[in-house]
């Protein structure tokens, strides 16, 4: 019961990406006149400053720009963003391609999602993306230290 109650929670959209802001969040245009802000869910990519920053943005262009989108929301953050699983026709679950490209940490605090954690892994292990670097920071550490 309380599965088909998280599953009627859960809202769908299908749109076009009309604006990337880094490798982990992005605008979505519904309807032609809706937008909808969306934060990838179980990953963190890393911020624009960071090193590969803008490779993660481009990253996640290369998979989502110009073809329609479909989202699963999940949830809302604090600040009103749609948190989902983003999909398109060719690729049924962007979020895990990134992390499997190495370009986005699991973000295990959130997600438990296994298929998640094994990618990370595995990209880690082949050095991909974000993980070619000796001493990759957590894009919630870099956040951290730049407040303080």
């Amino acid at each position: 019961m309380l599965s088909l109650m998280a599953l009627s929670a859960q809202r769908v959209y299908t749109g076009r990406v009309v604006k990337i802001a880094d490798g982990d969040t992005f605008t979505l245009l519904v309807n032609e006149h809706d937008q909808i802000k969306v934060r990838m869910d179980g990953i963190d990519a890393p911020e624009k400053k960071q090193p590969f920053g803008n490779k993660a943005k481009e990253y996640l262009s290369s998979m989502i720009w110009g073809v329609p989108v479909t989202i699963t929301v999940t949830k809302n953050d604090r600040y009103g963003r749609s948190v989902a699983k983003v999909s398109t026709d060719s690729i049924p679950d962007v979020n895990y391609e990134m992390i499997k490209a190495g370009y986005a940490w699991h973000y295990k605090e959130y997600n438990k999602d296994e298929n998640y954690a094994i990618a990370e892994v595995l990209a880690r292990n082949s050095r991909l993306g974000l993980w070619r670097d000796s001493v990759s920071v957590r894009p919630q550490d870099y956040r951290k230290g730049r407040r303080h």
